[in-house]
């Protein structure tokens, strides 16, 4: 009876748990086709090596100049720009992409729920960055 149960769990799960799981390059091909009216089979999404979210966001907001009373006591200035600093540790769950199709051209960080229940695998999202994914002279050098 147990036995049946189980089989009888994973016969439905197992699909659901296949078609379930989106991909990262699958989100910035939707995200792009849907931003820019363009077929999804028209699109392309190539992954960018050494893009990290951390970085990107930090480009975007740089660490504002803080007060001259805080500039002048180092420690205060450690602390200030440890408390302006973007923490990599969320970098892994995220994964850069070039999108290209239909005349155009956009970038995108994009996560998936790793860690989520089977069904809600599915909720990737990609973000358009105010900024390049890689620094200038670096468009190429991490790829």
């Amino acid at each position: 009876m147990i036995r049946r149960r189980v089989l009888l769990c994973l016969a439905v799960l197992l699909p659901a748990a296949v078609a379930g799981c989106a991909s990262r390059e699958r989100e910035a091909r939707e995200t792009f086709a849907e931003r820019f009216t363009c077929p999804i089979e028209r699109v392309t999404a190539t992954k960018v090596d050494g893009a990290r979210r951390s970085e990107v966001h930090q480009r975007a907001t740089p660490i504002p100049d803080p007060p001259a009373e805080i500039r002048a006591d180092p420690a205060r200035l450690a602390q200030w720009t440890e408390s302006h600093r973007v923490s990599p540790g969320f970098d892994w769950y995220y994964e850069g992409y070039r999108a290209a199709g239909c005349g155009h051209r956009a970038e995108y960080l994009c996560t998936c729920p790793i860690e989520a229940p089977i069904a809600k695998q599915a909720a990737c999202t990609c973000e358009a960055p105010s900024v390049p994914l890689l620094p200038d002279g670096m468009q190429g050098e991490r790829e």
